[in-house]
């Protein structure tokens, strides 16, 4: 599954459904990935994995949600919408077989990985299928909103 792709998709999906801020769900469900940042400093040959892997943990990715939300004047309705991008990011991954042994689900509590082996990170199949369901998705929102043009007005 392309990570940042497929995320982005169902965060889409999950916006435009929930009618929610599209924008802020997807950024939410690109969260947790910012633990990436730690491949440039591997490439320096700074060893920052432990200050940055609890970013892709429940706890670290809201509570960069919540530091992000702090900047929108609607801080609840922002995080709120950051919030549902989170989960469906951590919904996602938890599929994933994972090198790493898993997602730390209970952190700070305990660093077990979590995770339910049904799909390799390099499967295409995954994206394949989200891309499907958003273009399904935009036709629907497309055609119910041609249907309320065409009602006449009581």
């Amino acid at each position: 599954m392309p990570d940042w792709f497929t995320h982005s998709l169902v965060g889409w999906i999950t916006g435009k459904t929930m009618k929610m801020d599209v924008g802020l769900v997807v950024i939410g469900s690109l969260i947790p990935d910012l633990v990436k940042i730690n491949l440039a400093f591997t490439w320096l040959s700074i060893d920052t994995h432990s200050f940055f892997d609890p970013i892709h943990t429940p706890v670290g990715a809201f509570i960069i949600g919540s530091i992000i939300a702090l900047f929108f004047t609607d801080m609840k309705k922002a995080f709120i919408a950051l919030g549902v991008g989170i989960t469906t990011h951590f919904i996602l991954d938890f599929f994933l077989v994972q090198v790493s042994g898993g997602m730390r689900l209970l952190f700070p509590f305990s660093w077990e990985g979590w995770q339910y082996y049904l799909l390799r990170s390099d499967d295409f199949r995954m994206t394949i299928v989200a891309i499907a369901a958003a273009v399904l998705v935009y036709l629907l929102l497309k055609n119910v909103d041609k249907m309320k043009n065409r009602q006449p007005q009581q």
